[in-house]
């Protein structure tokens, strides 16, 4: 017996409420649709489900039977149903996101908080570590989405999408004033009191790999964990600052920072999405789509 189960919720329905008005009501679809369904599946069965009585109605014997074995199957759907139609609508879930502490102040937030702002009831994790580690995260399923300077060598199953071009510079305030209108070559490089974060954070491999490409060698003054912290020990004079102009703008323009004349230009790169999207839920992947589209506006 091959019965359509939109058939069997409207006879749950009916005999929850004792009514067709009132399974009309709860279900919002018309009393003539209602009688019509289950009309159809009493012909499919094969016999009277329902005693009509002036004041609503009441299961027969066949009615009862069938009642007690699909209500609970029933309620699980409706149940499955209202869940599913929450997410749709952004009424609920839980987005995971990793990024480092710079990039969440820096770019992030700002679109974060717009979006918090159109969809309130999603919850939303945030997790900020080095791209290594958010990406073993990720593969465990703990982290939907991570933004991170790339290129980036990412696991073949995962996707990545280009937001914004960034560029690295190294930068100094007013004690490293005889630097400013000089050529800084690779041997200079390597004398400078460099601010640098540590190793394992995706600019620093950058980093490591424009040494070694172009036979340099750096003994760091200090090593972070975040770019804040470089920008304001290079905003204190402790040293040169590796720093992203885009995250420096305003104290490159009110002259607080400067860049050094690199002779040998520094590695292109660019802020980007991490996520496997096969893996991921529908509230995740909707997030995805809302921060595309916001930057491409």
């Amino acid at each position: 017996m091959n019965i359509n189960f939109e058939l069997y919720k409207v006879f749950y329905y009916v005999a929850k409420n004792s009514s067709i008005s009132r399974a009309a009501n709860e279900m919002m679809i018309s009393q003539p649709a209602i009688s019509k369904s289950i009309k159809t599946l009493e012909e499919q069965v094969g016999t009277s489900l329902f005693i009509r009585k002036r004041d609503g109605v009441i299961l027969s014997e066949a009615g009862e039977t069938i009642y007690n074995k699909i209500k609970d199957a029933v309620e699980l759907i409706v149940s499955a149903e209202n869940d599913l139609d929450a997410l749709t609508n952004m009424d609920t879930g839980v987005i995971n996101i990793g990024a480092s502490r710079t990039i969440l102040h820096e770019f992030l937030m700002p679109y974060i908080k717009s979006f918090h702002k159109k969809y309130p009831k999603v919850n939303i994790r945030i997790f900020t570590d080095k791209t290594d580690l958010l990406l073993k995260k990720a593969k465990m399923g703990l982290i939907d989405v991570i933004f991170t300077n790339m290129p980036y060598n990412i696991p073949n199953n995962f996707d990545s999408f280009k937001l914004i071009d960034l560029h690295d510079c190294f930068a100094a305030n007013e004690t490293f004033k005889y630097l400013k209108d000089r050529n800084i070559t690779k041997n200079d490089l390597e004398k400078l009191p460099l601010l640098v974060l540590t190793k394992g954070a995706s600019t620093r491999i950058r980093l490591d790999e424009y040494c070694t490409d172009n036979n340099i060698v750096i003994n760091p003054d200090m090593e972070f964990g975040s770019n804040t912290l470089i920008k304001d020990f290079t905003l204190a004079g402790f040293g040169i600052g590796m720093l992203t102009e885009e995250h420096i703008k305003d104290e490159l323009e009110d002259g607080t920072l400067f860049k050094l004349n690199i002779e040998l230009p520094l590695k292109e790169k660019y802020l980007g999405m991490i996520y496997d999207y096969s893996s991921i839920g529908y509230i995740s992947k909707n997030f995805i789509k809302y921060i595309k589209e916001a930057i491409t506006k």
